[in-house]
């Protein structure tokens, strides 16, 4: 397995998906950002999807740990779920976060209200939770297991746990057809990242895993000499 970080200047040039349309559209004028790549090829086992997610984290904690322009950052994890069901007792009960629980350890997250939205064909909740540095690796994990439902941020704004913040952020990022529902990160990155926070966000293809950090432009001096290309 090879590993190796990036750092691409433009996201809008890395990201096919990236739209200067859709960003005029959003928030009137083409934002800079740029993004900084952890990435690993000849994944072909489990087990090497661990060893990579578990380098991501080590990698994202000592960026926190040690970067003064992150240090008042805190890391967040923002879900969405719903159901078709829209009477469903089952899933009412249960919610976001105690399906969640049940498969992953939750002892280092702050978890937030869970906000529910029905529409006319499906109910859904959202909510935000508050991670301590130690609880990064279960986060990177979660968002790696359902990166539809799931996105892990750093902020330093205030009030990100209040249900008035999860009911802003739903409505801006909530993509929906006719066939799925999931997290459009593009807007996220608009957002989010305007704000002054860094997304993050994963990629993969057949034998290859990818952690992406967005940042607006100005703040890629956050991944100096933090480059690096290792075998394992």
């Amino acid at each position: 397995m090879k590993c190796w970080t990036e750092l691409a200047t433009d996201a809008f040039e890395y990201f096919e998906w990236f739209s200067k349309e859709e960003a005029l559209k959003n928030v009137g004028y083409v934002p800079s950002f740029s993004v900084f790549n952890m990435i690993s090829s000849q994944i072909y086992t489990i087990e090497d999807q661990d060893t990579f997610t578990n380098l991501c984290a080590k990698l994202v904690t000592k960026l926190a740990l040690e970067k003064e322009a992150i240090h008042d950052n805190h890391f967040y994890l923002f879900g969405i779920v719903e159901t078709e069901n829209i009477h469903s007792r089952i899933f009412k009960h249960q919610k976001l976060w105690k399906p969640l629980k049940k498969e992953f350890e939750l002892d280092e997250f702050s978890l937030g209200p869970e906000v529910e939205h029905q529409g006319k064909s499906r109910l859904r909740y959202a909510s935000i939770a508050k991670i301590n540095p130690t609880g990064i690796l279960e986060a990177l994990r979660i968002t790696a297991r359902y990166p539809q439902k799931y996105a892990l941020i750093a902020s330093k704004r205030q009030g990100v746990l209040t249900e008035e913040f999860i009911k802003s952020l739903h409505e801006k990022i909530y993509l929906e057809d006719v066939k799925s529902a999931e997290i459009d990160y593009f807007k996220l990155v608009l957002s989010c990242c305007l704000e002054g926070d860094l997304v993050f966000r994963w990629g993969s293809s057949s034998e290859e895993r990818e952690l992406d950090i967005i940042v607006l432009e100005e703040k890629k001096e956050l991944f100096k000499g933090v480059l690096f290309e290792e075998e394992y």
